[in-house]
């Protein structure tokens, strides 16, 4: 059976339970490994080399994103696959996550068929990888074996890779060569110009420039050599021109050679297409070069239908696609049936070695992303502004007992023309909120069924959405308040105790911030007990105390 499973994988968690469960799940197909802590964690990596890594975020030592940012440090082991593990389901802390480096997340409680899937994808994407450096690494012991010099040279006449035997000819290590230019560190001057004139005559002739010609170069001794080239221009997928491979007389191990390093040159595009991620790459013109299956899937498109267009056919403001490093910010695209998606983009920049500019795209449908992104705006404060004489304590939930919520709206809405930035999540028409209240620019997430065009809203089915609209809320802001209403609607699509778990989830985060939250009930609509249990830790407020 040992020899039938498919990879090697580390359980990182104190908690034996949730070892002993993940254990169960895939000790049929794979080897198992565990540690119970981030220290033994590390220990167990260099020890028995994993394939994939199941990796708890809290820990009693070092949690689990020092253990991830440690492990993508290392050369050694950067491509292992990490999955966080995590009760945790923000979105700061997703991309807490992602910026030490994890490839996926799993959120408890833990779903089977989830694991399986996400864990046998991402060594799917190791195995190819292992694969890939593989042949990078047996195009490099071709070249070694080459009995005459291989050189590499890019447009701008710099070294990109060079063979054992160049070097031993050369006198110079590999490292030492790599990155400088031929022309300056190893052409004699009385030739240079002639040697640069005639390498570039043989890149602006493309494909029709290979031949054989003469080259004087100097060794690490400063003695002028001579031997004869055959030289073949390297042009990329696209027929651009974009560096020349030189070798000796041998043609047949030169072109083996030149084949297994375009191979490995590969690798990385290959790994970007099987990403879980959905991403695109742009060329300095902003116009698409690849795109990976969850990108056309995301656009409802075929790969081949996306490849050389202009991103601007599919997204609007492109100018935030900036040639820079960008984390998280919003775009609108379409889909191929018009549909406009949100998207939450994140980019990085490529530099190619000719000094032009690419960028990575990284694409997530934010309604995917659970919760709504509020856009926190504080009203306009003048002059005019009567002063409130409200005064709720930071940190706590204030539960209002009326039937009539007048007195609640009132009251949130004095604290937000003060100057405080305000959510207002309610089951009223938001624009009879505005109206009423006077409240221009404070955003106001509607709880209906109806979807309408430009109204940010939650469908009573969509519980799950609420807790981390607030939350994103109140960590972007200081001294702000939420007012919430129609915990009534929400009971009547959902369980009152996952009602109650939402009100104690978002306690939590109110208690931990600056901001406060008023929360509307009409007690005559619950139980005795159940308004007891609803509002046990919560400050207890009536319409004339507020």
């Amino acid at each position: 059976m040992d020899e039938q499973k498919k990879g090697k994988v580390l359980i990182v968690d104190d908690e034996s339970m949730n070892v002993r469960l993940l254990e169960a799940y895939l000790v049929h197909e794979y080897e198992i490994i565990s540690a119970s802590g981030g220290i033994e964690a590390l220990e167990k990596v260099e020890a028995h080399k994993p394939d994939i890594i199941l990796l708890d975020v809290m820990m009693p030592d070092i949690t689990g994103y020092e253990v991830c940012k440690t492990l993508k440090g290392s050369e050694k082991t950067r491509f292992i696959p990490i999955i966080m593990v995590t009760a945790l389901s923000s979105l700061e802390d997703r991309i807490k996550g992602i910026e030490a480096g994890a490839d996926d997340f799993l959120t408890k409680p833990l779903d089977r068929i989830e694991i399986k899937t996400r864990v046998g994808s991402l060594l799917r994407i190791k195995n190819l990888h292992d694969e890939l450096i593989a042949e990078r690494d047996q195009a490099q012991n071709y070249l070694d074996l080459a009995g005459v010099m291989l050189l590499v040279l890019d447009e701008k006449g710099i070294v990109r890779l060079i063979n054992r035997k160049g070097s031993e000819i050369l006198g110079y290590s590999e490292d030492e060569m790599i990155g400088s230019d031929w022309f300056d560190n190893y052409v004699p001057d009385i030739f240079r110009e002639d040697a640069k004139e005639g390498f570039n005559n043989l890149l602006s002739q493309g494909s029709a420039g290979n031949g054989d010609f003469e080259i004087p170069f100097l060794n690490s001794k400063q003695q002028k050599r001579i031997m004869s080239w055959n030289n073949i221009v390297i042009n990329d997928a696209e027929g651009k021109t974009n560096g020349l491979l030189v070798s000796g007389e041998d043609i047949t191990e030169r072109l083996e050679a030149e084949s297994k390093i375009r191979r490995a040159n590969e690798y990385m595009d290959n790994l970007l297409k099987a990403s879980p991620i959905a991403i695109l790459s742009l060329d300095d013109k902003r116009k698409i070069v690849t795109a990976n299956k969850n990108a056309a899937d995301l656009l409802g498109y075929d790969v081949g239908e996306l490849i050389a267009k202009p991103i601007r056919n599919f997204a609007d403001e492109t100018d935030l696609l900036e040639f820079a490093d960008k984390k998280d910010f919003r775009m609108d695209f379409f889909t191929k049936h018009g549909e406009k998606v949100l998207m939450n983009v994140s980019t990085s920049l490529l530099v190619e070695n000719s000094g032009k500019q690419g960028l990575i795209v990284a694409l997530q449908d934010r309604s995917r992303l659970r919760g709504i992104f509020i856009t926190p705006l504080t009203e306009d404060v003048g002059e005019d502004t009567p002063n409130t004489e409200v005064e709720l304590e930071s940190g706590y939930i204030y539960i209002s007992e009326c039937e009539n919520p007048e007195q609640s709206y009132q009251t949130f809405s004095e604290l937000v023309r003060s100057g405080k930035p305000g959510l207002c999540i309610t089951r009223q028409n938001p624009d009879k909120v505005r109206n009423m209240y006077g409240i221009a620019k404070t955003p106001i997430v509607w709880l209906t069924k109806n979807k309408i065009n430009g109204q940010q809203s939650i469908d009573s089915t969509e519980l799950f959405k609420i807790y981390p609209t607030i939350a994103d809320f109140v960590n972007k802001i200081d001294d702000g308040v939420v007012l919430m209403d129609g915990l009534e609607y929400l009971i009547l699509d959902n369980d009152f105790l996952s009602v109650i778990k939402l009100i104690e989830q978002t306690n939590d985060t109110i208690m931990a911030s600056s901001s406060r939250m008023v929360l509307q009930v009409d007690p005559n609509v619950l139980e005795k007990k159940e308004f007891h249990l609803l509002k046990r830790w919560m400050r207890s407020v009536s319409g004339d105390s507020i």
